[in-house]
């Protein structure tokens, strides 16, 4: 259930996670319903506690600088939150010039090329189009 081993990493780890996610829905200006069920979905998934998921949200009003997420970040969790930061810009619909420029530097802490972010882009494009095929088959 599991399987990229979010779970297993410290609260405070996880709590960083949540901010940089609060980050890039944050970039372009404006919040939207859909950035902000993303992000309270993946607080779940990483079983963030409900006390600190309440400072997590003061972010959407000011989120933390993205500088002072990243420092210090394990290049391996960085990974894991350049993807799921990447679901996030996507979920409206298109990436932001702003939002794309969080995921390089993001990107960059985790050791990713840009021909690897480029990829990984093209793979959340995929996979949204490939959820929304659902809809087809559960409509007939």
């Amino acid at each position: 259930m599991f399987p990229d081993g979010l779970i297993h990493r410290s609260p405070q780890e996880r709590v960083r996670y949540a901010e940089i996610l609060v980050f890039i829905a944050a970039a372009d200006g404006e919040l939207v319903r859909e950035e902000i069920a993303m992000i309270e979905a993946m607080m779940g998934r990483a079983m963030i506690h409900p006390e600190s998921r309440i400072t997590v949200r003061g972010g959407f009003e000011q989120p933390i600088p993205l500088e002072q997420s990243l420092a210090d970040l394990d290049p391996v969790f960085a990974q894991l939150v350049l993807r799921d930061a990447a679901l996030v810009a996507a979920v409206d619909g298109d990436y932001d010039r702003k939002e794309l420029t969080a995921l390089r530097k993001i990107a960059k802490a985790a050791d990713v090329t840009p021909k690897q972010l480029s990829l990984l882009l093209d793979w959340v494009t995929k996979g949204w189009h490939w959820f929304e095929e659902a809809s087809v088959f559960l409509a007939k």
